[in-house]
């Protein structure tokens, strides 16, 4: 049959026959026109879908000198903290910390903590008195963080931060300035009274303040004992002693850090690595090395 034989065909026997298809598009290939505008439409479309897929960029630029800077300027930029790495009020700012057991055969101890502060020397954080404390500030005890940022999805980016380091004891909380600045009146006040009031019902109760995992027997002595405590907290009553004995301050020294930033619209993920500088750094140098791009994977 030929071609002008397709064309005396009624639209009825092109539905019926089984080896033809009814579509628009079908029935271009089989009756080519000269028309430009059908000639153009497949192009037309082709170029409508790459104009609709998100452009994706490949970063090459070195992000920075200091690791801990960067990681203060976005979350401040997040809206975590103020312009001295300083948390805000009522934000939720937390990353992972871990550390290996007490012997071999325990597991590493994961614990989810608050950012309370930023600086160029590392990340300060407060922690319960007790076994768990005791172990993360361990002479020689090596730590590592996580923690994650945005979300992954078009037109967006998440940002993850992985660090190396050791935790570090500071000096105890209340009439004492770390770096010109009063800790005390940074963290939150209802952190420093369950802390404190946790402590008071071990005591009464005969437990051993290194437990980690103290059972609540009465939930209604404990709340007496936390609004009794907040009370003691506003009229200036807790004294240093108390604060010291319940809760210390902890400051995670990293010497190695990476961040890793992609997103949809990335070629592949972005992953630039920083280490502290050996030895000694006199003033004016810098304390981390050169950043390096490494490989995605």
């Amino acid at each position: 049959m030929n071609p002008s034989q397709y064309l005396r065909l009624t639209p009825a026997v092109l539905r019926s026959s089984p080896c033809l298809s009814t579509s628009r598009s079908a029935s271009f290939l089989l009756f080519p026109t000269n028309s430009p505008r059908q000639h153009a439409r497949p192009q037309q479309q082709q170029q409508q879908q790459q104009q609709q897929q998100p452009k994706r960029h490949f970063g090459i630029k070195s992000p920075g000198q200091d690791p801990l800077e960067l990681l203060k300027q976005s979350s401040e930029k997040r809206g975590f903290c103020d312009e001295q790495g300083i948390r805000k009020p009522n934000v939720h700012w937390t990353f992972g910390i871990s550390t290996s057991g007490p012997t071999l055969e325990a597991p590493p101890a994961l614990r989810t903590i608050d950012f309370q502060r930023i600086t160029p020397a590392g990340i300060d954080f407060i922690r319960k008195r007790g076994r768990g404390a005791s172990n993360l500030t361990a002479a020689n005890k090596a730590s590592s963080m996580l923690c994650s940022f945005g979300k992954y999805r078009t037109g967006e980016k998440v940002e993850q931060w992985v660090a190396e380091g050791h935790c570090e004891q500071l000096n105890v909380l209340g009439d004492d300035v770390i770096e010109g600045m009063d800790l005390f009146k940074i963290i939150p006040s209802r952190s420093i009274v369950e802390l404190v009031a946790s402590r008071l019902v071990k005591e009464e109760g005969g437990k051993a303040l290194e437990d980690d995992h103290s059972s609540m027997d009465a939930g209604s002595h404990y709340m007496e004992v936390v609004q009794k405590t907040r009370n003691r907290l506003e009229s200036g009553e807790l004294t240093k002693d108390e604060l010291d004995k319940s809760m210390m301050l902890v400051r995670f020294v990293p010497y190695r850090m990476e961040r890793y930033i992609g997103g949809p619209d990335q070629v592949m993920w972005e992953r630039w690595e920083w280490q502290r500088a050996t030895g000694e750094c006199p003033e004016g140098t810098a304390l981390w090395k050169e950043p390096k791009r490494l490989l995605p994977y």
